[in-house]
């Protein structure tokens, strides 16, 4: 039966090493016939390589460890592509103390070995040499990282063994959002595959870091790039998007969007809401005297002036050029003077330099949701008719 297994088997005894039986495989490696290996020692048949490997086991076997595998998978020096992985086993006999050793091929098995080991240090070279921030994280024994490239240092300003030393040193420069979604991950909970964590830099400014994560067996791994200026950039778009950028006020679109909402909520109060219209008088003229930059002051003021006088609840916005508008409840008590207050504030003047002073005072209509209804696009268009009634008015009264 040993004869037809394709493993190599030989038996030799201890200490002088002699072959007391080889299998046909083992005798045919070396071109003879088993009777012909039984009784020479072992070590005329072996490399310097193989030898090596022997001292090695016969170190380690003995009756405590009387099955052992060699720790390194040998090449055989007649066939320099074959490797060998070699099973040792310690005999007590009569005649004294013996070695079974079996060599099965594994050549296939250690290519895909070798290859996949060129293929993790390809990979670890990548990560090492990555400008984004690459890691595995693992949740046994302990939460912890097992690996976290380079670039870590040059994002958040500590090395990676400041992380891979003490994970809770991870954990304490990220956001309570971000501790959040890590003790979750531990549990096995999964994750988006993309979500931004923020850090605390070593030097104290924070840092956003967009990352994408897989979960792997055992844990999680990602990679980390550093989003905090397009964060900040996306962040002032948006801003653009919904605010003057002259005066900072509400544009049109955010005033819709805020009076929509303070509309809902009106309707499950109970409670009114007011929109007044503003039109500038003399804006017209002051651009045409002095310029769009003295224009840009008044404006400015203008704005200031009437957030300065509102509630934190009520809404200013300017709709463009010389229009304002101001959403409030008029059965509010803080807004039961508001028109005299508007009046007031915009009807001082205003300096465009130490020299130069102007008034623009303005015109004014309001329309509440009592006889309006509760549309934004109606409430403000009763309002924009209430101030031109207003603005003719004046203009009699002027006349």
């Amino acid at each position: 039966m040993l004869d037809a297994l394709p493993e190599r088997v030989v038996r030799y005894r201890l200490p002088d090493l002699v072959i007391v039986y080889c299998n046909v495989a083992w005798a045919s490696y070396y071109g003879i016939a088993p009777p012909e290996a039984v009784g020479r020692p072992l070590v005329e048949f072996l490399s310097s390589h193989a030898l090596d490997g022997l001292n090695a086991q016969l170190a380690r076997l003995g009756p405590e460890h009387p099955i052992l595998t060699d720790e390194e998978v040998r090449v055989e020096h007649k066939s320099p592509d074959q490797w060998f992985e070699w099973v040792d086993q310690y005999l007590v006999t009569p005649t004294g103390p013996e070695i079974v050793a079996v060599g099965r091929d594994v050549t296939k098995r250690h290519s895909a070995e070798l290859k996949l080991a060129e293929s993790e240090a390809r990979l670890r070279e990548l990560a090492d040499n990555a400008v984004d921030v690459v890691w595995r994280f693992v949740v046994d024994p302990a939460p912890h990282l097992d690996y976290i490239s380079p670039s870590v240092e040059r994002t958040l300003g500590y090395p990676p063994s400041f992380f891979l030393d003490d994970f809770s040193q991870f954990l304490g420069i990220l956001d309570d959002h971000g501790r959040e979604l890590i003790e979750r991950a531990t549990t096995g909970e999964s994750l988006q595959n993309r979500v931004d964590f923020t850090f605390r830099h070593a030097n104290g400014t924070i840092v956003i870091g967009e990352t994408h994560t897989t979960f792997v067996s055992g844990g999680l791994q990602g990679m980390s790039r550093d989003v905090t200026e397009l964060r900040h950039l996306q962040a002032e778009l948006t801003a653009l998007a919904l605010r003057d950028p002259l005066t900072g006020l509400a544009n049109r679109r955010l005033f819709n969007e805020l009076v929509e909402a303070q509309l809902a909520r009106m309707v499950r109060s109970g409670r009114p809401l007011a929109v007044a219209f503003l039109d500038l008088d003399g804006l017209k003229r002051v651009n045409d005297a002095y310029g769009h930059d003295a224009g840009d002051v008044v404006l400015c003021e203008t704005a200031r002036r009437l957030t300065s006088i509102v509630r934190d609840a009520d809404v200013v916005a300017r709709l463009g050029g010389d229009e304002f508008v101001i959403a409030f409840e008029p059965d509010d008590t803080d807004s039961a003077d508001l028109l005299l207050r508007i009046d007031t504030a915009l009807s001082a003047p205003i300096e465009i330099s130490p020299t130069l002073s102007v008034c623009c005072p303005a015109s004014v209509g309001i329309a509440d949701t009592r006889t309006v209804g509760h549309h934004a696009d109606a409430l403000l268009a009763a309002a924009d008719d209430a101030m031109y009634a207003s603005k003719r008015a004046r203009s009699v009264v002027r006349g």
